[in-house]
């Protein structure tokens, strides 16, 4: 353990390790009060989703009506029934459609006495498959040990007990009986290695930023924005179709047909309901890249049938970002997706942004490539209104 404690200290940690195995999951739910995000429906589809790109097969459901939150999450006559549930489906871990306080997912340990993932520890999960470069897996990393600091007093007990798997991934692994103390140093030391690498990152864009009109890409998880990205970059990689497959911010070159012209394209991570706190804040570096856009395309799944309470998600986070002041594009994206019903629905929403918006709208397809000259023709109306406005100024100081 003492080199355990060491490697910890040091960052030399296998702090990613992935279990491409799928676990057996019983998923619990506390349907809250109407006015959550969509209907339950939805909100069970996106759990599902998640607990497919974390490797978990959801085989039984507790679900119980709680107008607050109590301190067992769900009634003790539900945990019975679902406690006999998992004894019959063999499953290997309870998966809960909220955050958990420590002593909530300590309680629900105990009575299980299988492990229990809250949802930001599995979509903390996901993040540590997902991130390839070492910033990105820095910052994981960050993450997941700010969420396991206020958790330690029963955590480490708990996983050396139940082993390893979705929630384990990262930290908590190789750390079992690791204290306090050295968490806090890892995570001042994470936050030492993240801020030299936000000033090399600084320094490359604002050379970047000298050379070329920028514009980054934003939306919620999964709305195709790596598929429009390759289009517009004309990259042929493949996108995953899986949650968050892009945490790394990835920049390409966007040239505009008939002209010399060309600006850089950035895609940046998918944000999703509910996206924990601690993420938010460890992404904030990779995030500062929308600071420096001159524009940004902000892509929606137009045939998901909350794509407007996804739109106001998004908008919320750009806004906590100081980003809301920024020139944007509203992206349709998966036109080839809409059913002629749906698609008349849509529209009619659209109707209502349009009249605040103007004319920032395109429906398209990245996908077949359906409207993309469309887009990239509205994407060089800005660059030339960007280049003509700094010329003005330019002008305006020489005389």
């Amino acid at each position: 353990m003492k080199k355990e404690q060491q490697e910890l200290q040091d960052g030399k940690a296998d702090c990613i390790r992935l279990n491409s195995e799928i676990e057996r999951a019983h998923l619990l739910i506390a349907n809250g009060a109407r006015g959550e995000f969509g209907d339950f429906e939805d909100r069970l589809e996106e759990i599902n989703n998640l607990c497919d790109s974390g490797h978990a097969e959801i085989v039984g459901i507790t679900v119980q009506k709680q107008r607050k939150p109590i301190r067992t999450y769900l009634g003790l006559g539900k945990l019975k029934e679902a406690r006999n549930k998992i004894s019959e489906d063999k499953v290997h871990l309870i998966i809960v459609d909220d955050e958990l306080s420590p002593n909530q997912q300590r309680f629900l340990e105990d009575f299980f006495q299988i492990k229990v993932v809250d949802r930001t520890a599995l979509i903390l999960d996901i993040f540590a498959a997902r991130a390839k470069s070492k910033e990105g897996k820095l910052q994981v990393q960050l993450a997941q040990f700010q969420y396991l600091l206020p958790r330690l007093a029963g955590q480490w007990s708990h996983l050396e007990r139940l082993g390893g798997g979705i929630g384990t991934r990262g930290p908590g692994e190789t750390q079992i009986e690791t204290d306090r103390r050295l968490v806090r140093k890892r995570i001042t030391k994470i936050k030492k290695e993240l801020a030299k690498m936000k000033t090399s990152r600084y320094a490359q864009r604002v050379r970047r930023l000298e050379r070329a009109f920028n514009v980054s890409l934003v939306g919620y998880t999964n709305a195709g924005k790596s598929t429009l990205f390759n289009q517009l970059v004309r990259r042929k990689s493949l996108s995953s179709g899986k949650l968050f497959s892009t945490l790394d911010t990835k920049t390409g070159k966007m040239f505009f047909r008939h002209s010399s012209q060309a600006c850089t394209l950035s895609d940046t991570v998918g944000f999703v309901n509910k996206l924990p706190t601690v993420l938010i804040d460890a992404f904030k570096a990779t995030l500062e890249e929308l600071n420096d856009a001159n524009l940004l395309l902000h892509i929606i799944d137009s045939s998901n049938k909350n794509f407007m309470q996804q739109i106001e998600i998004v908008d919320v986070l750009l806004e906590e970002l100081g980003l809301q002041d920024k020139t944007i594009i509203y992206v349709l994206n998966k036109s080839d997706k809409l059913i002629d019903f749906h698609k008349n629905d849509v529209c009619g929403q659209l109707k209502y942004f349009r009249e605040i918006n103007g004319e920032s709208f395109v429906e398209l397809s990245a996908k077949t490539g359906y409207n993309i000259d469309f887009l990239k023709n509205m994407i060089q109306k800005h660059l030339n209104k960007s280049y003509n406005d700094s010329s003005a100024i330019s002008l305006a100081r020489v005389t």
